[in-house]
């Protein structure tokens, strides 16, 4: 009885290591050249979006967290530019290795879809690279014509890639982090509409079925809802779309790593178009005191608000806001007419609101 037992018991515990490896993920490896400063992994789960701050020792870093569904993590500098990203759910186990200065060289372990991931990124890293640096040149202001043209570029490679892999979810992640907000919107639809529908259903098409909602939506002419959120100075402050002639709303959280860089882009704005347009910043923190910290030694040009219960707040969940920061505008009937776009579609599509 006691050797049985004993076999039960080894069983037992090997099974419940197992399960309990199954319902976490976890990510680790070597990034070389970090020169000892942090790096920041922002995701969201279903208790909320996650800031791991990553100390590495001799290069090694480590986390490990929950999340039954697939799920992006992004990786930011210590200085909160972009790093690199991954994609993860319960039972992954990612070895990350490679030069941290050298992003799209970086190589991976333990999934076949960040592997597929990554091998895109090494086969393209030239134009990658050069992509990446003319958009941050280009952050701030208007869209300069280099970066255009490599935005084409980029795109016809994703469009190739999507013909030759329908059923790979790669396709749908490449889709979304390349064209959404990018592309026009035929172009967009067409290459989605090449997608097996197995790939639009899993956790790597969440993004092209949401941009999919939100195109119906728009179509139904949906309406911006009540918003009532809290001021700097602690007073309640209802955002009524007919004080100007559009509305601009940007969704953000002091609390993620890289969501202020649409600040320059916003005092832009409201020095451009001064009152015909009420430009407004709604933080999604979790604790207000995060978000104070942040705005209150602040003198911009626009309105700064938070949202009480940040994601939890009901006109933020009507918004299906998935990605930080977030921008969407409102006419003066407070119809939604754009939302989840760049600053350049947005500031486009503001354009033709305003000038006859």
């Amino acid at each position: 009885m006691s050797k049985i037992g004993a076999i039960l018991c080894v069983g037992v515990l090997l099974l419940s290591g197992c399960g309990g490896k199954s319902h976490e993920f976890s990510v680790e490896g070597t990034l070389n050249n970090l020169g000892g400063r942090p790096v920041y992994a922002v995701y969201s789960t279903e208790s909320g979006i996650v800031v791991d701050t990553l100390r590495p020792q001799n290069g090694y870093i480590a986390f490990k967290n929950s999340s039954a569904e697939l799920i992006p993590i992004q990786f930011y500098y210590f200085d909160k530019t972009p790093f690199t990203q991954i994609y993860v759910q319960n039972g992954d186990r990612i070895e990350l290795s490679g030069d941290g200065q050298d992003p799209f060289g970086l190589k991976v372990k333990g999934s076949s879809l960040n592997k597929e991931l990554f091998k895109f990124n090494q086969e393209n890293k030239e134009l990658l690279q050069t992509w990446l640096a003319e958009r941050n040149a280009s952050a701030s202001g208007s869209r300069t014509p280099r970066y255009e043209q490599l935005c084409r570029e980029l795109q016809g490679v994703v469009a190739d890639y999507v013909g030759k892999h329908r059923d790979s979810p790669v396709s749908a992640i490449l889709l979304s982090n390349y064209l959404l907000g990018e592309a026009d919107q035929a172009r967009c639809d067409s290459l989605i509409a090449l997608l097996d529908p197995g790939v639009l259903a899993g956790g790597a098409g969440a993004p092209l079925m949401r941009y999919r909602e939100f195109e119906n939506t728009l179509k139904a002419d949906s309406v911006l809802p009540y918003l009532s959120l809290v001021t700097v100075a602690d007073t309640s402050w209802i955002i009524d779309a007919q004080e100007a002639r559009a509305t601009l709303l940007c969704f953000w959280a002091a609390e993620t790593a890289g969501t202020r860089s649409y600040e320059t882009f916003l005092g832009d704005m409201a020095a451009r178009y001064d009152t015909a347009v009420q430009v407004i910043d709604v933080s999604l923190d979790r604790d207000s005191a995060v978000w104070r910290r942040t705005v209150s030694p602040d003198t911009v040009q626009w309105t700064r608000l938070w949202a009480k219960g940040g994601y939890l707040y009901a006109g933020v969940k009507w918004l299906d806001i998935h990605r930080l920061p977030y921008l969407l505008v409102a006419d003066s009937t407070g119809r939604v007419v754009a939302r989840g776009l760049s600053p350049d579609s947005t500031r486009a599509c503001i354009d033709r609101m305003i000038k006859p």
